[in-house]
């Protein structure tokens, strides 16, 4: 038995794979481990039904802990529990509002507001407003309650929109660094 994978749509962790809309592959061993050990199996997936599946379905009362095969992926939900006011912000207004604050009397300003336009049309042709909302409020509850956070890590750096956030400190603009190392569309 294999693992189940979905190309660009799962994310490796230690000894499983997860996936974007919350459920899991498992193993062959990681499967026998859960059952010998009597661990739920609600949400495990396999890559095919071998005869020894199929015959520890037959024997579990409860439908949902029956193992099957992932076929579907749930469509991406953003609803999370988020005030109202975080829903409804209007990220163009927001980003933009941040760039003048920060550099008013930047020589390079149109440029600075060129490239905000443009992650901004990459972020929407991707459907990730609502995570950009979503980030807004969290960085403000951070800020709120005196959290202190990360200067950055990862591909994320690349994103200007999300330095003008105050998700992390470096400044993409001024580094020449490419939105496409983050926000990959191909």
């Amino acid at each position: 038995m294999e693992v189940t994978t979905a190309a660009s749509l799962n994310t490796e962790l230690t000894e499983r794979l997860l996936w974007y809309d919350g459920d899991s592959t498992v193993t062959a061993d990681e499967l026998l481990h859960a059952i010998l050990n009597r661990k739920s199996t609600k949400g495990l997936y396999v890559s095919e039904l071998t005869p020894d599946i199929k015959q520890y379905n037959r024997s579990v009362t409860l439908k949902s802990e029956r193992i099957g095969i992932k076929e579907n992926i749930r469509p991406l939900s953003y609803d999370w529990h988020i005030p109202d006011e975080y829903k409804n912000i209007n990220i163009t207004e927001y980003v933009v509002a941040k760039l003048m604050e920060q550099s008013p009397n930047d020589d390079k300003l149109a440029l600075r507001a060129q490239r905000v336009a443009d992650e901004l049309e990459l972020y929407k042709k991707l459907e990730l407003m609502d995570v950009l909302r979503t980030l807004i409020f969290v960085i403000n509850t951070l800020i709120e309650n005196n959290v202190v956070w990360g200067v950055g890590r990862g591909s994320s750096v690349s994103s200007y929109v999300l330095y003008l956030m105050g998700v992390h400190d470096v400044d993409s603009f001024k580094y020449g660094l490419n939105i496409e190392e983050f926000l990959r569309t191909e």
